[in-house]
Parts: C-alpha cells; sequence; structure tokens
C-alpha cells in the first residue's frame, strides 16, 4: 500500500504484506463488483520454476488441469493494511449448519463434524486469555493415515499447514508469522473442497491456500492441544452443497 502518482508513473510504498502464505496461490487479478466491492481471483496452483513443482498432479487422470481459488473482498483498515475475505455468496451455498458455544480441548483428541468432511466451512476462534497450551492442531481431511496438518504455535508466533501427508502425492509445508502480542482470541476460517483448503486468521490477514488430492473418504476433521488445553469459542461449521 502507499501513494501512486499518476502523473510521473512513480508509486511510493509504505506498507507491504501478503496476500497468501500458501503454496498455490498465484497471480490474482483484480476487478471491481458492480456494488463496490474490490474482489480478486487467483491462479489455485504451481508452475515448474517454483521449488515444490512435480508435476500437474494427478487431476490429468480425470481430464482436467488446475482451477481458481475462491473470489476475495478486499477491504483496507484503517492502518493501511489490507483483509481478503471470501466473498459472501459462499454463504449462499452453505447447508446443515452446526454451532458450539465453547468446547475446551486437550492433548487427545476431539472429533468435529462440517458437513460431509470433504466440502465444508468452519469458523472458530481460539480464547488465548484462556489458552495455555504450546500449540493448537487442527487436522483436516483425515483418513486411512492421511491428513493436512493446520498448527497454531503460539508460543514461537507461527503459523504452519503441512500437507506431506495430506495425499500420497503432495508435498510442502508452508508457513507465516502470528503476531499474537496483547490480543485476546485468533480468529480461524477454513474453507474446503475436493482438491483444496483454504485457511484464514487474524482478520483475514494472514491466509494459506494450497491444493491437495485427498480421496473422498478423507472426511474427518479433529482438534487437540500440545503442551496444555486450549478453549475454542463460537464454532460454526457447514456443508457447502456442490
Amino acid at each position: 500500500m502507499g501513494d501512486f502518482d499518476y502523473l510521473t508513473g512513480k508509486f511510493c510504498c509504505h506498507v507491504s504484506g501478503e496476500i497468501d502464505w500458501g503454496l498455490d496461490y498465484y497471480a490474482p487479478q483484480s476487478f471491481l463488483a458492480p456494488d463496490g466491492r474490490r474482489i480478486i481471483v487467483g491462479w489455485s496452483n504451481e508452475w515448474e520454476w517454483m521449488p515444490l513443482w512435480k508435476d500437474w498432479g494427478p487431476t490429468y487422470k480425470e481430464g482436467w488441469c488446475g482451477f481458481f481459488n475462491i473470489p476475495r473482498e478486499v477491504r483496507m483498515r484503517k492502518d493501511g493494511t489490507l483483509q481478503f475475505f471470501p466473498i459472501r455468496e459462499v454463504e449462499t451455498i452453505r447447508e446443515n449448519p452446526k454451532r458450539i458455544a465453547e468446547l475446551a480441548v486437550s492433548e487427545e483428541y476431539t472429533e468435529l463434524e462440517a458437513g460431509d468432511g470433504v466440502c465444508f466451512e468452519l469458523k472458530l476462534k481460539i480464547d488465548l486469555q484462556r489458552t495455555n497450551a504450546d500449540e493448537l492442531e487442527l487436522d483436516l481431511r483425515c483418513g486411512a493415515e492421511r491428513r493436512t496438518i493446520c498448527l497454531f504455535h503460539f508460543k514461537k508466533g507461527e503459523m504452519r499447514v503441512d500437507r506431506n501427508a495430506a495425499d500420497g502425492w503432495s508435498k510442502g509445508v508452508s508457513r507465516s508469522v502470528l503476531y499474537l502480542q496483547g490480543k485476546k482470541e485468533l480468529d480461524v476460517h477454513i474453507l474446503s473442497d475436493q482438491s483444496s483448503l483454504e485457511i484464514f486468521t487474524d482478520q483475514y490477514q494472514n491466509n494459506h491456500s494450497n491444493n491437495i488430492f485427498a480421496k473422498a473418504s478423507q472426511n474427518q476433521l479433529r482438534v487437540r492441544a500440545r503442551g496444555g488445553n486450549a478453549v475454542l469459542r463460537d464454532i460454526e461449521t457447514y456443508g457447502l452443497r456442490a
């Protein structure tokens, strides 16, 4: 973010940051919606020159290759930083809503239900004041020894999404810094479909988009704390219609 001089073509940068820390968010394009929203759409794939690229993945067997991420609305905060919200139209395909006001999480796994466990939406808040764990682990698209791990490391101030055990093909760990000092809670919003996971945190300013090619039988969702206990609040889950 900064100031652009249209006469001279010079741009003065004041604030810089990442739109997405994931391994599969590439070349977003921007347009203005009729209602004034600024919308961006990114390409959900990697290219040959990227370090984790192997090939175009197992989808070629199904006759397709690559897709777009969920469109996002861009909003500017007063401090000049940006937020990236999944467009509100996603709410029109929600079904089977479930809500949990509060959930205490120990080092033992707690199972969660969200739609069919493949195409789903999950929203929650981590109560940082009542959480003494070192880490919170969310295991997504689990089954048959497979899973994608979303890890929030409170002491290190780091978020990681590990897809090395996701599907027997995908590799890589995406990482980002979590700025937690002085905060009472950390919001988490996850959108899952057959071939991707998009995870939004910290008021939609810290986001990870990763492709995975998990089987439909990988439909379990679970959470646990590491090195203590955690408290989750305002949990919402939805199925998403295809």
